[in-house]
């Protein structure tokens, strides 16, 4: 994870100086965020409360479009009758608080087993009230999260006030990485319909209507990434765009992938053994991460090709989708694929874990 970050670092700060073809930095960031966002995810394992574990139901993944397309087609009316500098402003100001909010969050979970900040990080400070829309319950907030806020705070300010590209992708890169270790597909099922309600999405919105390319070239906050096209450049129209729900959507995916390796393992090997980090105990993260990369491979090579704005997700769902079922049926696991549930998973080793408890007394 940490060469991963400081791929992602150098090349930004190279390309201020020797221009990098934008396409190899999309290829290589969309990667090493799939990649780092599934290794993160199965923190899900250490969660000592089954209700802590909040998991994607059926009705999710069919609302989500719906829910989904309903915003992208409100912020393609309201750029086209409003003034877009007014609108960005707001959103801005929306951006700058939330980027702060996760860059806290992050540096609170890096430093939070370390004995010193530890007792910060079990003391709640106060509580996050429900709030429609944002949080579906109360959310606990530790001393050492707000703490940590600071820090984050001046990330917030110097992208509000500077706007720079390189502002915008380090929010981005966060947001991305939040995201795909924090959704929980929860089922292999519930996966394929999403990724496959969302393939239909992304072409329909790219080929047939000028919503999708509207929002992202009028919208100027961290929903992207960019990557100048050139070394001296002074319009948004001179960078090349990466929507992060191509990162996010296939990536949380991946992550499900991770999971189902893990809990192969544990059932075949037991719970508290560190498993090695080869192909073979997490042959389906690889098989489908790779599917990932292939997917962003074809995307950017047939955008070159036609020289038209491409639906990526309409390469990257059949490329993880289809090299995870492949790998399930070749190696015989599909009807334990079929049935993965993480909810099951994890009653399931608390129960086992409270038996040989019991039987140690």
């Amino acid at each position: 994870k940490s060469i991963g970050l400081g791929v992602m670092l150098g090349l930004t700060i190279i390309d201020n100086f020797f221009h990098i073809d934008q396409l190899f930095m999309v290829f290589v960031f969309t990667s090493i965020l799939v990649y780092i966002g599934s290794i993160n995810s199965a923190k899900v394992f250490k969660a000592t409360n089954i209700e802590d574990i909040e998991t994607m139901k059926q009705k999710d993944a069919w609302l989500f479009p719906v829910f989904g397309g309903a915003v992208l087609v409100g912020l393609f009316f309201i750029f086209k009758f409003l003034n877009k500098d007014y609108v960005n402003i707001l959103f801005h100001i929306y951006f700058s608080f939330i980027g702060a909010y996760s860059i806290g969050c992050i540096i609170a979970e890096k430093i939070g087993d370390y004995p010193k900040f530890k007792k910060y990080g079990e003391t709640k400070l106060f509580t996050v009230p429900k709030i429609p829309v944002i949080n579906d319950k109360p959310v606990p907030v530790s001393q050492l999260e707000a703490l940590c806020f600071l820090p984050g705070s001046v990330f917030g300010l110097l992208y509000f006030f500077k706007k720079n590209w390189m502002m915008n992708n380090l929010f981005g890169c966060t947001f991305s990485i939040f995201g795909i270790e924090n959704m929980m597909l929860g089922q292999y099922k519930i996966g394929v319909l999403l990724l496959t309600l969302l393939f239909f999405y992304d072409v329909f919105f790219v080929f047939f209507t000028p919503v999708m390319v509207g929002v992202a070239k009028n919208l100027d906050g961290p929903i992207k990434l960019m990557f100048p096209k050139v070394l001296n450049y002074s319009q948004p129209s001179d960078f090349n765009l990466i929507g992060l729900g191509d990162i996010v959507i296939p990536g949380i995916y991946v992550a499900l992938m991770l999971r189902f390796d893990i809990v192969k393992f544990i059932r075949k090997n037991g719970k508290g053994k560190k498993i090695p980090f080869n192909f073979a105990n997490f042959k389906y993260f690889f098989v489908t991460l790779i599917g990932y990369i292939l997917g962003i491979f074809v995307t950017l090579s047939i955008m070159v090709i036609f020289k038209h704005a491409q639906p990526a997700l309409l390469y990257l769902v059949p490329g993880t989708l289809i090299s995870s079922t492949m790998c399930a049926i070749v190696s015989g696991d599909f009807k334990e694929l079929l049935g993965f549930n993480e909810e099951e998973v994890q009653k399931e080793f608390k129960e086992a874990a409270e038996k040989k408890e019991k039987k140690s007394e």
